[in-house]
């Protein structure tokens, strides 16, 4: 080495000493150029390259260096010096890992330690906790490096195993705990992952899995016993058994859970034998059945309470230690509770709660609570894959042996509890008794004898299977066996007390002496009572032998009551004791027995039942129906509680169901009276009044063909007699309310035949006073009221009014009369009455005779009332005949002065003074009676006493404020006084109160009405469609307002009058002042239709129609409606009732009304096509007018207007009755008069123009032609009408010019109102000239702009059809799209209105379609398409068909059917 290189390499050491790296680092390069192998210039320079920051450079020195065969450990350290300072972690570990391998290698295991530390520290910095635990674990016993941990005068010091041990299993619960929730969270919001429970779940076993957390725990309680750390041993075992039971939860595999459970059990073994971990004992606890160690439970239980008092499983293994020391008290059954709801997953805890259960006797406790009991079991043993089968058998026998002492209802889920104990222990003695004792309970008595022997046979001294063979033969009436068999038992066991009850039992079904003798049935519940004083039976048994026997009223009810006390099941002593307390009076203690009763037992059928019929004497009908409901869900065939559930059902007014309920009655007896008539009752309350007759009838014939005792017959004979009159008075305001006045009549008339022989009673005195009288004479009264409300509208049908039957019984009520001693004040208002009865006119004898009959019945009803409020309702109800009575029947008294007589202007009319003095008597009796003052107020309102009638009507509404009644009748008065305001707050709180009250809504129509507001209509219908309105007022409302609305759309459609809508075609076709029918709504139809029926029912409910002002409406109605014959009819019926009307008919009103109706009968036949009737009409209309009604009707303001209209129909009706000659004089006065109504005279002038070109003669024509001309010259725009009318005469009389001047101005005037007839005669023009091209491309355009417009495909039809075989297939298509059209408008897709008015029914239609078929026909003809043409004749035959039937006077259609007839036999 020369000395230049030393000096260099000298003055490079002190450079790097001086941190002169760049200087250094030129050295280093210098001398490598003189010797590129010396090792130390390699390690000069990696430092200089190192803090100079030149990192790939100084590793590829390092490494170089480092293979250097003179390299020593300095190479290692400087590379790993140069990758911290890089900060190049992964390389910098890798050379930390070298370097510690270089220590070992050269034994210095201090520097290695110090260089593991290292790596330790950066794992830990990095957060690499699965290197961590590499990196520890390497330094474990079972690692590579353990033999660091032994370092001496180390810095830091190297930890003890132990404490690696614990910081790895640290670090791992950790790790996996995070492992988890990450993957959780990226796996939950997967497509498919499914619930979250189950991502957690799969998460943690693969995570689990992975882990090496239960090794390190293994190591650490082998390294403290190694070390001889006992505690740290017994504290990481207790941590290593929980860790297992965790591991558990995610085991699926059976074979991994038998082998971790048995590492578990080891664990738990060894846990509690140091006495510590609470969950050890309770493993070991919970797997006591299945350890293949013999362990003692008892050592176990009793140590876990010892050493755990805040354990889970406490007070289940304190209530475990009771059951085995056979103690019944409360305490343990309580302990057993607590214990089931502190650890509700414990399979030990629910054995012991149903074991505790059924020691305390509390077995439907045990029952029920055997099902959660098993799935615990089950539960346990799938999680840690064992079977609990003796927990299992413990659970089965428990809840079987509770169904065997509950009772033989549960006796079959006893057998099979039984049985499967048996195929899991065959031998079990006592699973083979229980099994016998449910056979016998269940009537399998062989089997049962067959199982109790063989008992006997392995044990001779069983005193329970003794005694259940005791009881077998019992139950088959085999006493003396069963009374031998017991004794046997008695003697092997004497202290057991059920042995004695049975005895008890069987010497009492012996009876005489066996009974009677207290030696023997008295004697043995005795002793069972002493032996046992918990057990019901005994005291029950001699409750029964004191009561019948002992004849001690006051020891059987003791012992009724000690019995019941011990068993709220005993259903023996529990119907015994009801009956005791029901004798006594003692409604609540018998309510509160019963009540316990079915707590205790919810299947006490007769507990259940005797409780329903309790709650329905104390009218609780809500609660009796739930006990008739839980009484029949356990016997679904008792008749009696089905009628008490009936009763019920109709107490709180659920009729519907009380119907369907007592159906059910008659299903199950059909012969039962009371089903029928509980049936009955129930219909008529359900409103259904012909089933309830009919139930009636059932009744009454099943009552005569059932023996009764006489006062039961006589009670049912009455009972089902008022029961149907009853119904039949209903039936009679059903049929009255829907103005079925024949009806009421027949059903009046029956209830009074049903009444007959209560009739006949009362006249013998046999009656006293009573409900059931009170209910007759009220019925009586309510017939008679039925019928004297319907006769005046029958009183021309007296053959139906008067009942032969009916009359016998009237005449039988002059006897009541002599009968009643009534008080004075009685007496004195039925003699004000009498003074206006006599006054009565039709058929007054025998209504004079129904009134008596309605009045006395009513009277008795006030002297056989028991109450104030019963007699206050009597007496309303005969004010309100009195009532009815003035206001109803033809009385001359109420003609003046606002209902009053005499010179008294306080004096009231004998009725109506009555029926007040009803009202006040009413009033007096029952403040509360709120019918008495709606009278009070009815009366005042008839009188014009204004201020009464409202404050009674106030009262009412006060007295009853569920009531609708008194506010209409406020309203009614109000709006009687024109106060509107007032009127409608009465009508709208009668609607709040009763939305379904048809007055209210009638009032509100009146006033809208009277405001002339739109939705009067409405309302009237509303009313007019219920189903409780047939009063007159409604239908006439109705009618009058569907009238306006038809004149109002009239008015908005055109401008034009009325009887200018009258147009009337070539062939005779008509159209009337009606509103087309296409032309209406669907509603507007139907309201239409509905006013008629309005109209209709108002003519014949009306009571006086002297005027005919009914029939007149309906005449203008079926006008409206195009029914022109009906509505002559009526309108020829109003004129002859006005004419009718005596000596009124001859005053300027009645003459005037008269004129009216001539008027309208001339319109309406006019439309119908009686045009002779028509014209006479109004000749004898134009005689009233020369008799004065004229002057009348100029006085009017639209007197011209009327006057013009009907000059104008008259001149109509004469020109088409072919009279011109006088039509055209009408005209020439129409013409006169139009000069009132100026924008009608050019349509005058139009119709005189067309009756002068009809007259004929060239001279008319000459000067209709020019009159039109003045007419259309005078005009400032054009006048279609005119001009169509000139075009017309053009084409007459061939003039060209006329022709051409007119038919521009056609042309321009397409879009008007003569649209399709300017096409129509432009078309014929064109065929005229011969131009069939210029018809034919008017039509096209006319199509064009209204594709859905039917007549102008009419019109096309015809045009191609005048073209010969030549246009016959377009003739055939054109009509074939008008019928299509039709059919689609008639289905709605169309609107009527784009057709022709008359186009649906018209024959020419059908004629064109003929037509068209026929040419085609004959071209099919020709093409010899023999299929094709006999379709197109059918076709062909059934339009000419149709033809004939829509309009059979047209001779065309004859001929066109002819035509057709005709082709069809050809063929």
């Amino acid at each position: 080495m020369s000395v230049i290189f030393k000096a260099k390499l000298k003055s490079a050491k002190s450079a790097i000493a001086e941190k002169n790296y760049d200087y250094a680092y030129d050295l280093c390069h210098d001398l490598l150029e003189m010797d590129e192998s010396n090792y130390n210039i390699h390690i000069l320079l990696g430092v200089s390259c190192q803090n100079m920051e030149k990192w790939d450079e100084g590793e590829r020195v390092y490494n170089k260096a480092m293979a250097m065969p003179k390299a020593n450990v300095l190479a290692w350290q400087g590379i790993c010096a140069l990758y911290e300072a890089a900060k190049n972690q992964p390389k910098y570990v890798n050379a930390l890992v070298a370097l510690r391998e270089r220590y070992i290698s050269e034994e210095s295991y201090g520097k290695a330690w110090e260089t593991m530390h290292k790596l330790i520290l950066l794992s830990e910095e990095s957060g690499d906790h699965r290197r961590l635990v590499n990196t520890l674990r390497e330094l474990t016993d079972a690692g590579a490096y353990q033999s660091l941990l032994s370092v001496v005068d180390a810095d830091p010091a190297p930890p003890s195993p132990a404490e690696l041990l614990e910081r790895i299993y640290n670090i791992e619960r950790a790790l996996d705990e995070k492992t988890v929730d990450s993957e959780v969270n990226k796996r939950k919001t997967r497509l498919g992952a499914g619930p979250i429970s189950k991502v957690r779940k799969d998460v943690t076993t693969e995570v689990w899995a992975q882990s090496g957390l239960l090794n390190t725990l293994r190591q650490l309680v082998a390294v403290c016993e190694k070390s001889g750390q006992e505690p740290a041993r017994l504290q990481w075992l207790e941590q290593l058994f929980q860790t297992l039971l965790e591991r558990f939860s995610v085991i699926d595999a059976l074979q991994d859970k038998q082998s971790v459970s048995a590492e578990l059990l080891a664990v738990a073994t060894d846990l509690a034998a140091a006495e510590m971990c609470p969950s050890a004992f309770g493993y070991l606890i919970e797997t006591s059945d299945t350890s293949s160690e013999a362990r003692d439970l008892r050592a176990l239980v009793e140590s876990y309470t010892r050493l755990f008092a805040g354990g889970e499983l406490r007070e289940s293994a304190l209530a475990w230690i009771a059951v085995e020391n056979k103690d019944h008290t409360p305490e343990t059954l309580a302990l057993a509770r607590a214990g089931c709801q502190r650890a509700p997953e414990s399979p030990f805890a629910h054995v012991q709660l149903i074991r505790a259960a059924a020691l305390c006797k509390e077995y439907r406790l045990a029952v029920s609570s055997s099902s959660a009991a098993r799935e615990a079991v089950q539960k346990f043993g799938d999680c840690f894959g064992i079977h609990l089968w003796r927990s299992l058998l413990a659970i089965d026998m428990s809840a079987a042996d509770a169904n065997t002492q509950i009772g033989p209802e549960n006796a079959a889920d006893a057998e099979y509890l039984y049985r499967k104990c048996l195929e899991v222990d065959p031998g079990n003695s006592q699973a083979i008794l229980g099994l016998g004792l449910s056979l016998c309970a269940l009537g399998n008595y062989d089997e049962c004898r067959q199982l109790l022997k063989a008992s006997l046979e392995k044990d001779e001294q069983n005193h329970l299977a003794l005694g259940a063979l005791g009881h077998v033969l019992l139950v088959e009436s085999d006493i003396s066996g069963a009374v031998e068999y017991l004794q046997q038992a008695i003697t092997v066991n004497p202290n057991h007390a059920a042995h004695h009850v049975s005895l008890g039992n069987a010497y009492w079904k012996m009876g005489g002496e066996w009974q009677q003798d207290k030696q023997y049935a008295y004697a043995s519940w005795i002793s069972a009572a002493k032996l046992d004083p918990s057990v019901s039976e005994a005291f029950s048994g001699l409750g029964k032998w004191y009561q019948q026997r002992g004849n001690d009223r006051d020891r059987a009810k003791k012992c009724f009551i000690k019995a019941v006390d011990l068993n709220r099941a005993n259903g023996d002593a529990g119907q015994a004791l009801a009956e005791m307390y029901l004798a006594e009076g003692s409604d609540d203690l018998c309510e509160d027995l019963l009540v316990k009763a079915t707590e205790a037992k919810h299947d006490q059928q007769w507990a259940w039942k005797s409780l329903g019929f309790l709650l329905l004497r104390q009218d609780n009908h809500e609660r009796a129906i739930v006990a008739f409901r839980n009484s029949l869900s356990l016997d679904r065939t008792d008749v009696l509680c089905w009628e008490g559930l009936c009763e019920s059902y109709m107490a709180i007014g659920r009729m519907g169901t009380s119907v369907k309920v007592a159906k059910k009655v008659v299903e199950l007896d059909p012969g039962r009276v009371s089903g029928h008539w509980l049936c009955a009752r129930a219909c008529m309350f359900a409103n259904d009044l012909e089933a309830s007759l009919s139930y009636f009838e059932s009744a009454a014939k099943y009552a005569s063909l059932t023996e009764f005792i006489p006062d039961l017959q006589a009670a049912w004979t009455q009972s089902l007699s008022v029961g149907r009159a009853e119904c039949l008075v209903a039936c009679a305001e059903k049929w009255y309310a829907e103005g079925l006045l024949g009806r009421v009549v027949d059903s009046s008339n029956a209830a009074l035949e049903a009444l007959s022989i209560h009739i006949a009673r009362f006249e013998d005195g046999a009656e006293d006073k009573s409900c059931s009288s009170y209910l007759i004479w009220s019925l009586i009264s309510a017939a008679c009221t039925w019928i004297l409300r319907a006769w005046p509208m029958l009183e021309t049908r007296a053959d139906l009014v008067c009942c032969v039957t009916v009359q016998q019984l009237v005449d039988g009520a002059e006897v009541l009369n002599d009968q009643l001693v009534a008080s004075d004040y009685l007496s004195q208002v039925t003699q004000t009455a009498a003074k206006e009865v006599s006054q009565f006119s039709v058929c007054d004898g025998y209504i004079q005779k129904l009134f008596v009959l309605a009045e006395r019945s009513a009277c008795q009803r006030i002297l056989v009332a028991t109450s104030a409020t019963l007699a206050a309702t009597a007496w309303t109800d005969l004010g309100n005949i009195y009532y009815d009575q003035s206001t109803r029947l033809s009385s001359p008294l109420l003609q003046a002065s606002g209902g009053r007589t005499g010179d008294d202007p306080n004096e009231l009319p004998p009725l109506l003074d009555a029926a007040m003095s009803c009202a006040l008597a009413a009033i007096q009796l029952d403040s509360s009676n709120a019918s008495g003052y709606n009278l009070q107020g009815l009366v005042a309102a008839h009188t014009q006493q204004a201020a009464l009638a409202q404050h009674a009507f106030i009262m009412a509404s006060r007295r009853s404020s569920g009531s609708a009644l008194p506010w209409a009748n406020l309203g009614f008065l109000y709006l009687h006084n024109g106060d509107i305001e007032l009127a409608n707050k009465g009508f709208s709180r009668t609607q709040m109160v009763d939305p379904e009250f048809v007055p209210g809504w009638l009032g509100q129509a009146m006033i809208a009405e009277t405001l002339g507001s739109a939705e009067a209509i409405e309302l009237f219908e509303t009313c007019l469609l219920s189903v409780s309105a047939s009063k007159p007022i409604v239908d006439y409302g109705y009618a009058k307002q569907v009238w306006k609305m038809a004149v109002e759309r009239n008015s908005r459609l055109s401008c034009k009058p009325m009887s200018l809508q009258v147009s009337v075609s070539k062939s005779g076709d008509k159209q009337g002042n009606a509103i087309s029918k296409q032309a209406l709504s669907f509603s507007e139809q139907s309201r239409l239709v509905l006013g008629i029926y309005a109209a209709r029912r108002y003519v014949v409910q009306a009571e006086s129609d002297n005027i005919g002002a009914s029939t007149h409406l309906l005449g203008m109605l079926l006008e409206q409606n195009g029914e022109y014959e009906s509505a002559a009819e009526a309108y020829l019926t109003a004129y002859t009732q006005s004419v009718a009307d005596g000596n009124e008919a001859a005053t300027e009103p009645a003459l005037m009304r008269q004129w009216v109706a001539l008027t309208h009968l001339g319109r309406a036949q006019c439309g119908a096509g009686q045009f002779d009737e028509a014209t006479e009409a109004y000749s004898r209309a134009s005689d009233l007018l020369n008799a004065g009604v004229s002057t009348q009707l100029l006085a009017v303001q639209s007197g011209a207007a009327q006057l013009f209209y009907f000059t104008l129909g008259h001149s109509l009706a004469l020109f088409f009755a072919q009279r011109l000659e006088e039509s055209l004089g009408m005209f020439e006065q129409t013409l006169v008069l139009s000069e009132d109504v100026p924008e009608l005279r050019p349509y005058v002038a139009v119709m005189l123009a067309q009756v002068l070109w009809a007259l004929g003669t060239d001279e008319h024509r000459a000067l209709a032609r020019q009159h039109l001309l003045e007419v259309m010259s005078e005009q400032s725009v054009a006048f279609l009408p005119g001009l169509l009318t000139l075009f017309a005469m053009g084409l007459l009389q061939g003039d060209g010019d006329l022709i051409a001047a007119t038919y521009p101005e056609l042309v321009k005037a397409r879009d008007g109102d003569l649209h399709h007839d300017v096409v129509r005669l432009e078309s014929l023009l064109a065929l005229l000239r011969e131009d069939r091209v210029s018809g034919r491309r008017a039509l096209a355009k006319a199509l064009h702009r209204s594709p859905s417009d039917a007549s102008l495909w009419l019109l096309l039809a015809k045009f191609e059809a005048l073209g010969g075989d030549e246009r016959k297939a377009d003739a055939s298509a054109a009509a074939q799209a008008a019928l299509q059209l039709f059919r689609q408008a008639a289905r709605g897709h169309f609107s009527w209105s784009s057709a022709p008015s008359h186009a649906h029914l018209n024959s020419a239609t059908l004629n064109v379609i003929v037509s068209a078929s026929m040419i085609d026909s004959r071209a099919l003809n020709c093409s010899g398409d023999t299929a094709a043409d006999n379709s197109q004749r059918i076709a062909s035959k059934a339009a000419a068909r149709r033809a004939v039937i829509y309009q059979p006077w047209i001779q065309e259609t004859w001929s066109c059917l002819q035509e057709a007839e005709a082709a069809s036999l050809t063929n």
